[in-house]
């Protein structure tokens, strides 16, 4: 009697898989149990006689099945901002380079996909989201035994002459607040300002993170899909009492519409070139060159690596040259 060594299991992903042997895997790209076992059954049936190539050639994924299943995997552990980005990064890399196996992806590929990226007119740094955002889904590839190596290992970003951050002096953001005819969006963008959260966090908060008598802010499932804790400001807190008690979402608009009203709004405030981004620049920016120290600066931003928050660091340098002058000897 021959013996099937093949065994059948599900990945957290939901996707159930087919071991065959050494350590040789194979999606049944189906979540539902019972067609997983009458594929498994028809897989043993081709294993014994003889007509499974897998078992000689190793699995080939295509790039249109991994694509999915990471997909699948990003919606379920990560962040809805990392899932779409993702999703709009892998289905254009399948559109330019095409639905090949995984395993024949390579650098060369790569340079391909950024040259296209570079004649549609994107920026670098934009290139460099995609770059960033492909490298991390054939790192899982690896970790699920797709490949044995990612094929973009040591593959260098491009080179970006860093910008300073944009943000607004305290003079500027009364400016802004003038122009402001709402009492509504006069309130979001104080939230932006004192707060420095992502506007992607901003539309997620409920009145049910507010703790006015504790004096804090939850942010829940951020860009490194953890939370974190913002005390409130005082001026901020006065303007959350007078919305409160209420429930459901802080911000009860899109993303898009909070950019468009406040781009208009900054525009009529003689600022045209600002992005509601840089509010969260303003709120690191203002407090640097309050003496404010980076690593506390880091862990209000919610900043995973402390070198993006060194973006700041220039900031600092000059205030505190002005404060010695005004030493009173």
């Amino acid at each position: 009697m021959i013996k099937v060594s093949m065994r059948l299991f599900q990945r957290e992903n939901g996707i159930w898989y087919v071991e065959f042997g050494r350590a040789k895997k194979k999606s049944l790209r189906t979540r539902n149990r019972a067609e997983a076992v009458r594929i498994f059954n028809k897989l043993k049936r081709e294993y014994l006689a003889g007509r499974l190539i897998v078992l000689k050639e190793g699995i080939k994924v295509p790039l249109s099945q991994f694509v999915q299943e990471y997909l699948e995997w990003t919606k379920n552990n990560r962040s809805e901002e990392t899932y779409t980005k993702a999703r709009h990064v892998l289905n254009r890399l399948r559109e330019v380079v095409g639905d090949i196996y995984i395993q024949n992806f390579t650098k060369r590929h790569m340079d391909e996909y950024v040259n296209h990226l570079l004649e549609y007119g994107l920026s670098k740094v934009t290139v460099n989201v995609h770059i960033r955002t492909i490298k991390a889904a054939l790192s899982k590839a690896v970790e699920w035994e797709y490949l044995k190596e990612n094929p973009l290992r040591g593959y260098k970003q491009l080179k970006v002459q860093q910008k300073p951050p944009r943000f607004l002096l305290p003079e500027q953001i009364k400016k802004v607040e003038e122009v402001i005819d709402k009492e509504e969006w006069l309130f979001i963008f104080r939230f932006l300002v004192y707060t420095g959260i992502r506007i992607g966090e901003a539309i997620k908060i409920n009145w049910k993170d507010v703790d006015l008598e504790r004096g804090v802010i939850t942010v829940r499932k951020s860009k490194n899909f953890q939370s974190r804790v913002i005390p409130i400001h005082p001026n901020l807190k006065q303007e959350l009492l007078n919305r409160y008690p209420a429930v459901g979402k802080v911000i009860p608009y899109s993303r898009d519409y909070i950019e468009h009203k406040l781009k208009e709004y900054f525009k009529k405030a003689g600022l045209p070139e600002l992005r509601v981004h840089d509010l969260r620049h303003t709120f690191a920016s203002l407090m640097v060159m309050a003496g404010v120290d980076l690593k506390t600066v880091q862990e209000l931003l919610g900043h995973t690596s402390y070198k993006t928050t060194e973006i700041y660091a220039h900031l600092a340098p000059a205030h505190l040259q002005e404060a010695i002058k005004k030493l009173p000897i």
